[in-house]
């Protein structure tokens, strides 16, 4: 990426309405862990139920580390990609990591490309997002030429900037004979994103089905839908459990903690259709003479025929997944 690039981008934070503005502009001079693309290594870590809690470290185009791993293609395989000034060892990767080892046996590969979280600098992560998806697209390629990944039983789970670089590791396998089945994109950032240059973002046709989840539209992540099923938890604004937020990062991390509880079986988070991103913006759904159907929100088990936009209601306490039948009732209304 040249320097033109970079000065567009860090010019451009000076327009960004969002609130955490402040917290970037102030990292962009004194945070000294960070680098540009030239820099980024992104790593990855396996885990599977024989090795839940320590992760396994996979180096790409090193098949003695594959080998000497956990791994087996016979497997699903899930890739979760964090968020900005996050890490892989968060409370979210062992949130999502978990509930699903909780299922059956997975490859579960946490990628780490933030240098363990020690950057807070978001421009720097908006700048890196281009180059950790071309790597992660290596190792995908590596994995599945060499040791018989199966990009057909492959999910991304991609948070914040994580889904974007999910989209363009993606992006790279569309046009094969068999592309990512599916893209998991969580609160997909907004700042520094246009919803005009799907080529740069999370977007539909990155993989066979992509599905968004939003939860702090319009300051953190994106409002509009840019996946084929795009859900709004609470309208895709803040979130109940978030009583005094102001700055939405609250709302934005509350996603991760909604997708790990969606792969838990005895839950079920279910998003009612609404036909339009301007009713979603409205905060109603249609009811007259409309016959609205009840989607899943997450999970593992993707319906990929679904489209659309849907209303999810969520509580303010754990479990956040509403289970109230006349709630549930009167989302078909």
């Amino acid at each position: 990426m040249d320097n033109f690039f970079v000065v567009i981008l860090v010019a451009l934070t000076g327009a960004v309405q969002f609130s955490l503005e402040q917290n970037m502009r102030s990292n962009i001079n004194t945070d000294t862990d960070v680098k540009g693309p030239q820099f980024v290594k992104t790593r990855f870590w396996l885990y599977t139920k024989e090795s839940r809690e320590t992760g396994q470290e996979i180096f790409v185009n090193d098949d003695e580390s594959v080998i000497n791993s956990n791994f087996d293609a016979k497997n699903p395989t899930r890739f979760f990609i964090h968020g900005w000034s996050d890490r892989a060892t968060s409370i979210s990767a062992v949130q999502i990591r978990s509930s699903y080892l909780d299922r059956q046996d997975y490859n579960i590969f946490t990628v780490d490309w933030n240098n363990n979280g020690k950057s807070t600098n978001y421009v720097m992560g908006r700048i890196n997002v281009n180059e950790t998806g071309q790597q992660v697209a290596d190792f995908i390629g590596f994995m599945e030429e060499n040791h018989g990944l199966n990009l057909n039983a492959t999910f991304l789970i991609g948070h914040n900037l994580g889904a974007h670089i999910a989209g363009i590791a993606a992006k790279g396998f569309k046009n094969k004979d068999v592309p990512i089945n599916t893209i998991f994109g969580l609160d997909p950032a907004l700042p520094l994103f246009s919803i005009n240059d799907p080529e740069s973002r999370l977007a539909i046709g990155d993989a066979k089905f992509v599905e968004t989840i939003h939860t702090n539209g319009g300051q953190i992540g994106f409002q509009a839908p840019i996946g084929d099923a795009a859900f709004y938890p609470n309208w895709g604004r803040r979130q109940p459990a978030c009583f005094y937020e102001s700055d939405g990062t609250c709302s934005d991390q509350l996603v991760t903690s909604y997708f790990a509880e969606s792969l838990d079986e005895r839950y079920e988070y279910l998003g009612k259709e609404c036909g339009s991103y301007d009713n979603i913006r409205d905060e109603k759904c249609p009811t007259a003479g409309t016959a609205h159907k009840l989607v899943k929100m997450g999970g593992d088990l993707v319906d990929n025929t679904i489209a659309g936009v849907y209303y999810v209601p969520v509580d303010e306490k754990y479990p956040y997944v509403v289970t109230n039948k006349t709630w549930i009732d009167n989302l078909v209304k």
